[in-house]
């Protein structure tokens, strides 16, 4: 991958960002910067003694790591932009999915998008295409019989992977989703950004706007 400016300012989004999904993974109950900075209690520690690191938690399939760049659509693109004046070329992108037993952690981080602006985004079942809705549906857990999904039985953040961002002053925003339970052998294959916060209304449930951009997994 080339290094451009951008993209080493993006390569400190993820040395940030790898340690608390494992610090997250770790702890079902905190968020992940309390979950990285928590000591054990006193109480488990003799005095005078330096407690053992707390375990890994045991991974069920490798992470994967995303660290790239927006650009249009080509052969090979990781992360594609279908709409640059949102989702502009040479912004940042970081994501990491780690799959631990019995849960999946999903973090989303950007970097030089436009200022103070909602972002809806899930993970998709298809990989990206020089056309957005190259990448199909949402990847559900259960799966909907009924597609595309808008039943909020099925289209909602627990059985699927919701990542919607606001964007702060700068244009940046990190997000992160849990939920408790793994991938099938059904694909995962792209996170897709769309223009707005997702919906949770029956019959709208899971829509979030115009397909701005896609990154590959």
């Amino acid at each position: 991958m080339r290094r451009t400016r951008s993209s080493r300012a993006a390569t400190g989004m993820i040395i940030a960002l790898v340690p608390l999904a494992l610090a997250a993974c770790g702890s079902s109950t905190s968020p992940p910067a309390a979950a990285a900075q928590t000591s054990p209690s006193p109480a488990t520690s003799a005095p005078g003694t330096t407690p053992a690191p707390s375990p890994l938690p045991t991974l069920s399939a490798p992470p994967t790591v995303v660290l790239d760049e927006f650009t249009p659509y080509g052969p090979g693109a990781k992360a594609v932009t279908y709409d640059p004046a949102r989702v502009p070329v040479n912004s940042d992108v970081a994501v990491v999915l780690v799959q631990t037993t019995g849960q999946t952690l999903t973090l989303l981080a950007v970097r030089g998008l436009p200022a103070n602006q909602h972002f809806g985004a899930h993970v998709h079942t298809n990989a990206c295409g020089e056309n957005p809705e190259a990448a199909g549906s949402h990847y559900q857990n259960k799966v909907d019989p009924k597609q595309p999904s808008v039943n909020p039985d099925y289209a909602n953040p627990s059985n699927e992977i919701w990542l919607d961002f606001t964007t702060d002053a700068a244009g940046s925003a990190h997000v992160e989703s849990t939920v408790p339970w793994t991938f099938s052998d059904r694909p995962h294959r792209s996170i897709v950004i769309h223009a707005q916060h997702t919906a949770t209304d029956p019959g709208h449930a899971g829509t979030a706007g115009a397909r701005l951009a896609c990154v590959n997994l």
